[in-house]
């Protein structure tokens, strides 16, 4: 399937809080099978998320959003989503009922059990703020403890695709493998094929749906660097 994240936050965009939410769905989609083709970040206004939803619900086949479902009222997600989707904003009750005994302001009690009217709701067993999911989308809280409390629930909503991972690691700079590198991914535009520079050596990653295909490419690679396989340090 292919997923689109948008992470929702002001906080996010002036970089007072790196956006640690992002990397964990995706790195646990991707494990899965899935595909992250795009991540977006946008700020706590209605409109901006309304419009980055209609956008993703249109070119993906599941969309995530993350953030803004607080009591505060800087919490537009809800607002967002049903606007996108054309729905009334309800309390659940069910919500209101459990959040209202253990929190005794009424309008933050509202707030946080206000949904998008037919939204199956995620329970949030470390914070107030359940998720919910709406059609395609799943909504869950920003802060990071919750959201992977709700998300881990979501995902078991996903099947479980074959993935491969195969990684080299290197004394090399990417200018001394390149041309090799580039053969392979030619050879191979159905493997997912990474480059990243770390500060004491190269990571090249192998991945994707069919393990033959992986290991194959990561052989391919392999066998082109010749001399220079005395700088392999995985692989």
């Amino acid at each position: 399937m292919k997923f689109v994240i948008i992470t929702v936050g002001n906080e996010l965009l002036s970089g007072d809080i790196v956006n640690s939410n992002a990397a964990y769905m995706a790195k646990k989609l991707t494990k899965m099978g899935h595909r992250v083709f795009r991540i977006v970040t946008v700020p706590d206004d209605v409109e901006e998320i309304s419009k980055e939803i209609e956008d993703a619900v249109k070119r993906a086949d599941f969309v995530i959003v993350s953030g803004g479902l607080g009591a505060t009222h800087d919490d537009v997600t809800t607002e967002a989503v049903a606007k996108a989707l054309n729905k009334k904003i309800v309390i659940c009750e069910e919500v209101y009922n459990h959040l209202k005994n253990f929190i005794k302001n009424e309008e933050a009690v509202k707030k946080m059990s206000s949904v998008p009217e037919g939204a199956e709701i995620i329970w949030n067993d470390v914070g107030a703020a359940p998720a919910y999911v709406l059609e395609k989308i799943a909504v869950l809280p920003g802060v990071p403890a919750e959201m992977e409390n709700t998300f881990e629930k979501i995902l078991k909503k996903f099947e479980k695709l074959e993935f491969c991972e195969e990684v080299v690691k290197l004394l090399a700079f990417e200018s001394q493998i390149l041309e090799k590198l580039n053969r392979v991914v030619k050879d191979f535009p159905d493997v997912q094929i990474g480059s990243y520079p770390k500060p004491d050596h190269l990571m090249i990653k192998f991945s994707g749906p069919n393990s033959e295909r992986v290991k194959e490419a990561k052989r391919k690679f392999l066998e082109l660097l010749n001399d220079q396989r005395k700088n392999i340090l995985q692989g």
